[in-house]
């Protein structure tokens, strides 16, 4: 996602390497004894083979993305203080056009939430499974996510009365939607 014009040198291409290392594998562990072995594991690593001496913590919270600028390009994020004049500024945006405003307060977390589903939704075939309790943002980040990368979102509403016919029409609905209007969901 990122070109090679992109690399200005070894250092932001170590980083660019651990972002997309935690992003599929590390992003997959659940427990935090398991997070810390992985954090470990790579830092061992990349000190044995590059020969570089480095902090743990200067590379576990780096993020990459493609909406820091207009441009699009896939680069290395500012720090979160930072990038959250852009992100109020995209969320302006979405709410703009979006039936459901939302008002999102942006915090370390969310971020790195954001990042991950961008950067999802930004690849071939891209899909997540976001689990948590409600009012957690899981929808928010997701709608937000997608309109980053200029998707339109379609929600099942699940009522007393959905069955499988009406799961079938809103398969019909969403599949017309994008075969026949051409929308990207």
């Amino acid at each position: 996602m990122c070109s090679n014009n992109d690399i200005p040198d070894k250092d932001y291409l170590v980083l660019l390497f651990m972002h997309e290392t935690y992003r599929v594998f590390r992003d997959r562990l659940n427990d935090q004894k398991d997070r810390d072995k992985f954090n470990n594991m790579s830092h061992d690593s990349m000190e044995g083979f590059l020969q570089m001496e480095w902090n743990l913590e200067d590379y576990s919270n780096v993020m990459f993305g493609d909406f820091e600028t207009n441009d699009r390009k896939y680069i290395k994020l500012s720090a979160t203080q930072d990038l959250i004049p852009r992100l109020d500024e995209l969320l302006m945006v979405y709410n703009s056009d979006a039936d459901n405003q939302m008002n999102l307060v942006f915090f370390e977390d969310c971020v790195q939430h954001l990042s991950r589903i961008s950067r999802i939704l930004r690849q071939p075939r891209g899909n997540a499974l976001l689990v948590g309790v409600g009012g957690s943002g899981r929808s928010s980040m997701a709608r937000l996510g997608a309109s980053i990368n200029t998707y339109t979102t379609f929600t099942i509403e699940i009522t007393k009365s959905y069955r499988q016919k009406e799961w079938y029409e809103d398969i019909k609905k969403m599949l017309r939607d994008c075969g026949i209007e051409d929308k990207t969901m």
